[in-house]
């Protein structure tokens, strides 16, 4: 996969719609599901709601493939998913904006990625990869939350020889390197995450059970701690001087991708 001089890294671009029959349709959730993902409107452009299908096809369910007939192109996500073989969807809405942000664990063609979008601006901004620069092991599991100002959170393990959790929070227009939160010596898996205030609540699968940690994110991203917070934030797509683009896979202007106020 080619890798531009900066900015999160983009999967690869959507293949054409498929047709599909009409599926179950079901209200938004933080919860990950086998699923279409795609936006309704009003007749302005307004956001509306997000809408999350599913559909069965032979003995398999169907992960990113479009399930509404004649939806517009426009307001679905991640076509190309299936083929490539991403992991379900997580969404959650930004509080007070109601702004949708979805993650997933994606194919980039030797291992899996964390991948992110967000609608805004009238269209899906990404995907795009999480991390600036490929690892060699799988990113699995991915959950979302939201801080008390209302900035993305993300925690997930990495299948590295022990495998490990890392964190990365959506701030200033940018999401922040890596950060790993469980001990390098302990095989841990599985994370789920909630906010308590300022303090972010991880947890997750240990050989000796279940690990809770209470991260307090404001002097978690002042603390350097290897590829942590200070080594520099991931800059925004579209927002790169040297890479004369702005553009999403889908041609779609990426400028002003930061959470609205």
């Amino acid at each position: 996969m080619n890798r531009a001089p900066c900015g999160p890294r983009s999967p690869a671009v959507p293949w054409m719609v498929r047709s599909a029959f009409a599926g179950l349709l079901l209200v938004l959730s933080a919860a990950p599901l086998l699923a279409e993902v795609s936006v309704v409107t009003d007749a302005r452009g307004k956001y509306l709601k997000t809408l999350l299908l599913t559909e069965s096809r032979s003995a398999r369910r169907v992960i990113w493939g479009q399930v509404r007939g004649g939806a517009d192109p426009s307001t679905l996500l991640n076509l190309q998913g299936d083929r490539m073989g991403d992991s379900r969807p997580v969404i959650a809405e930004q509080p007070g904006t109601r702004q949708p942000w979805v993650i997933w664990s994606a194919g980039d063609g030797h291992d899996r990625e964390i991948a992110f979008a967000t609608w805004s601006g009238g269209h899906w901004q990404g995907p795009q990869f999480l991390e600036r620069a490929d690892n060699p092991y799988d990113d699995l599991a991915p959950r979302l939350a939201f801080d008390a100002a209302g900035n993305p959170l993300v925690v997930w393990w990495r299948r590295e020889p022990i495998p490990r959790v890392y964190l990365s929070l959506f701030l200033n227009g940018a999401w922040t390197p890596s950060y790993p939160v469980s001990d390098p010596a302990v095989p841990s898996r599985h994370p789920s995450l909630r906010m308590s205030g300022t303090q972010a609540v991880v947890s997750f699968r240990t050989p000796q059970g279940q690990t809770v940690l209470f991260l307090d994110l404001p002097n978690l991203v002042m603390v350097p701690e290897g590829n942590g917070p200070l080594d520099g934030p991931v800059p925004p797509p579209g927002l790169c001087s040297d890479s004369g683009e702005g553009s999403g896979p889908d041609g779609s202007d990426l400028r002003g991708f930061a959470p609205k106020e």
